[in-house]
């Protein structure tokens, strides 16, 4: 279908915003409820807001390029564009469960998570999909257990590709399982919590990092044999995402949370925000090749990334449009 162009200030961006991709420095998508899509080429200062011909929400972006993405949602949504979101061709995989996550490697081959134990994975860009599931193998946790849930069924929040093997996919009841040859196959590994993880991120196929409920954050340097536990400042707050990527590294959270660290993820401090963010949460953040990215939320919070320094794009917007009014 093809897509609308319609230019939007971010402050004007008031839906849910669930997921972001950085291909560039300066090119990203972000997507939320109401089945909206905006794109910005200039690093979050405009955008352009793109259709594809739902209101279903959409929940999970990636993208390997300026001009290909593809995003995903509710009830097995997902989306492809090979032209910078000019059209969005509808994909069909074999199954209607919502697909929480993305991760495309190439143009040709991605995994999707998602609802009760979805796992499936790409050879052709999205047109047809291979179902995998959850490992015969796999044992829940005793929490998992008291509660009568079926392995199958674990739900899975996310998932990271450093190289095009290896990955790494976290959900529910402390759930961690791992692929070495692109989600084909996948094998349990053991963390320390048995909270539900909502983030995950590689920087590479040894040095990675999961977040969950219960201020967990979870760090391996060895590719997830081991697993130990991040202290941080707080308590008592769920975190959605996390990234790292050299010395600089952020997580999103809920109560208007972001959390940075300056040494490569070994410890994390607060970051300062307007109390007026309290009532908000951030559920993504994205990192382009380049080290700058976007951090995105509820009711259109949209921060720009750049180093050890996050700034609030809408209130930018507000004082340029304030500016314009006449007194």
């Amino acid at each position: 279908m093809a897509a609308a162009t319609e230019p939007i200030a971010t402050n004007e961006i008031r839906q849910n915003l669930f997921a972001v991709c950085t291909p560039t420095e300066r090119i990203a998508w972000a997507v939320g409820e109401l089945g909206r899509i905006f794109r910005t080429e200039d690093g979050g200062a405009t955008w352009t807001q793109q259709d594809a011909g739902t209101k279903k929400p959409f929940l999970a972006a990636s993208c390997t390029d300026g001009d290909t993405a593809w995003i995903g949602g509710k009830n097995a949504l997902l989306y492809r564009t090979t032209d910078g979101g000019r059209t969005w061709t509808m994909l069909s995989p074999n199954t209607t469960k919502h697909v929480f996550d993305l991760a495309f490697t190439s143009a040709t081959h991605g995994i999707a998570v998602g609802d009760w134990g979805l796992l499936m994975y790409t050879d052709d860009g999205g047109s047809s999909w291979s179902l995998v599931g959850i490992p015969e193998d796999f044992t829940l946790s005793p929490l998992a257990e008291d509660i009568g849930l079926d392995p199958s069924d674990t739900i899975l929040y996310a998932v990271s590709f450093p190289d095009a093997q290896h990955g790494w996919t976290v959900g529910e009841f402390g759930t961690i399982l791992a692929t070495a040859d692109g989600g084909r196959t996948w094998r349990q590994q053991r963390g320390p919590v048995d909270s539900t993880l909502f983030g995950t991120h590689f920087e590479t196929a040894e040095r990675g990092w999961a977040v969950g409920i219960d201020a967990v954050v979870l760090h391996t340097s060895d590719g997830g044999v081991t697993w130990s536990q991040v202290p941080v400042p707080l308590e008592l707050r769920a975190f959605y995402d996390i990234v790292v990527k050299g010395e600089h590294g952020w997580i999103a959270g809920d109560s208007g949370t972001l959390l940075k660290s300056s040494n490569g993820g070994l410890t994390w401090k607060v970051e300062p925000l307007s109390i007026e963010l309290a009532a908000d949460w951030f559920r993504t953040v994205r990192l382009s090749p380049q080290g700058s990215g976007l951090i995105a939320g509820s009711q259109g919070l949209l921060f720009a990334v750049e180093g050890g320094t996050a700034r609030d794009l809408r209130a930018k917007d507000a004082a340029r449009t304030a500016r314009r009014e006449p007194s």
